[in-house]
């Protein structure tokens, strides 16, 4: 009962942290609502800013609230247009409404205003107006585009209003000082006081200060954007570094076809590698992937979306190239290979280690099916020269398991491949080399994948494919979900 429960939550985390959330944010709303009403009544600052509407004619106090609340309800809408962000947008609404709720209670606002006049509807408006243009709604008017359908400004613009606030009414409440100046009709003019000491009003600071700093941090991780993460693929020649990033691909393309935000998310695939997946594409008996020509480098990359409530935008790269470069790479890291003496390749991968957040080391099954040499062991040098990494270990070629497998459980990879999985790290790890890689990289799981093939007349692998055509890739998409997390 405790794992389905675990099983559970791990698979609906994202909703559980979204409701977790809000739950703080509504908990908060009404203290910090009536902190927000003690320092419009006693802030001297605060107070004389907003009189400032005495000296223009054409707007009055009611006409500022309502423009001020007219931006954020605009910002407010492209939040919840957007599809990454649409679920915290709904929730802003409700918590926009138990604010106003929570201010009329002590009579500050809604109970101040007249929204029936003509006058301040049109602030309201025109607040409305403003709020949509500076959040990015001029999107709106776009039927395509090459880019993800966000509304960053929106978010950030709402996050900077609701911590202005917060900050604002903290410091009004408990930092106390004289009146400095004061606006009239007339103009502004200087209070003489003679008082002219400033204090702290200790009494409930540290509860505010408490309360103003979890709600702004809840506020800011409830609306913050999609995070980044960038995967950088190593491997030796021959590992089978195109097709695992075209499989990886293939699985990004086809996964979240319901879900708005990972459809509106360009995959942005580079040449390179859609040309790779056009030879692929051609319903062909063999793989039709060509190698890569000798001072030929080829770039590997795309991006996808994992999750839905607080999407993540994941990026994996690698460069295709002819030759062995893993043996120059730690050196190259390390400072000890000038530019000059580095050619163009070896800058390039040294250059996509450092910019990545984690690296993925392929081990080659078939290599290791064959007892041939798995040329890993400048894996324990890079791991040294770049120890800040993160690390994937992915098993490529996996299918060469499967027969063994299959003799051993009865069922096939695909249909119990958690176990499929628990197997190969167990044949894996009887590897002394593996075993010590395993170990470098703290204990890191090795995954699995690969594509389902047959063999040919000629005892050769080649890929199945389905009734479309398509061929079949079995475990990548566990990997997407472990990359995104």
């Amino acid at each position: 009962m405790i794992t389905a429960a675990v099983t559970t939550l791990n698979r609906h985390r994202e909703k559980v942290s979204l409701v977790g959330y809000f739950v703080v944010m509504l908990g908060l709303t009404l203290p910090l609502a009536t902190m927000l009403g003690s320092a419009y009544e006693d802030g001297k600052l605060t107070r004389s800013l907003i009189d400032l509407h005495l000296l223009v004619d054409a707007i009055d106090l009611e006409g500022v609230s309502v423009f001020l609340l007219g931006i954020f309800i605009g910002l407010l809408i492209l939040l919840t247009i957007d599809p990454k962000k649409r679920w915290q947008g709904y929730l802003l609404w409700i918590g926009l409404v138990i604010s106003l709720l929570g201010l009329w209670t002590i009579g500050l606002f809604i109970p101040n205003i007249d929204f029936t006049s003509t006058t301040n509807l049109g602030w309201l408006a025109v607040g409305i107006l403003l709020g949509l243009v500076l959040g990015g709604g001029r999107k709106l008017l776009r039927t395509q585009t090459a880019q993800a359908f966000e509304f960053r400004s929106a978010a950030k613009g709402i996050y900077l209003i609701v911590a202005l606030l917060i900050v604002s009414a903290l410091i009004e409440t408990h930092l106390v000082y004289p009146t400095i100046f004061e606006i009239t009709a007339d103009g502004v003019s200087i209070v003489s006081s003679e008082t002219s000491g400033v204090s702290v009003e200790t009494d409930g600071l540290a509860r505010n200060a408490v309360l103003s700093g979890i709600f702004i941090h809840t506020v800011r991780r409830f609306i913050q954007y999609d995070s980044e993460e960038d995967f950088f693929v190593l491997g030796p020649r021959g590992s089978g570094k195109s097709l695992f990033l075209i499989g990886a691909y293939l699985e990004a393309l086809n996964r979240g076809r319901n879900d708005e935000a990972t459809k509106q998310t360009p995959l942005q695939p580079s040449q390179e590698l859609m040309k790779m997946v056009e030879n692929l594409d051609q319903r062909s008996e063999g793989w039709l992937i060509e190698a890569t020509g000798r001072g030929e480098i080829k770039d590997l990359a795309f991006q996808y979306v994992h999750g839905s409530t607080f999407p993540k935008n994941v990026k994996v790269s690698s460069i295709d190239y002819a030759g062995e470069y893993l043996s120059r790479l730690p050196d190259a890291l390390s400072g000890a290979v000038t530019e000059d003496d580095a050619d163009n390749t070896l800058l390039r991968l040294s250059d996509g280690v450092e910019d990545a957040d984690t690296l993925i080391l392929l081990v080659d099954l078939e290599r290791y099916a064959n007892g041939e040499s798995l040329d890993i062991s400048e894996y324990f040098s890079i791991l040294q020269a770049a120890n800040d990494k993160g690390i994937f270990v992915v098993a490529t070629k996996a299918d060469v398991f499967i027969e063994d497998f299959q003799k051993e459980q009865g069922i096939e990879p695909h249909l119990a491949f958690d176990e499929f999985k628990d197997f190969v790290n167990q044949r894996l790890r009887q590897s002394e080399q593996i075993d010590s890689l395993i170990r470098q990289t703290a204990g890191a799981e090795i995954h699995p994948v690969y594509y389902q093939t047959t063999e040919n007349e000629n005892g050769d692998r080649v890929p199945m494919r389905d009734e479309t055509g398509s061929v079949m890739t079995i475990g990548f998409d566990r990997l997407l979900n472990e990359l995104g997390r």
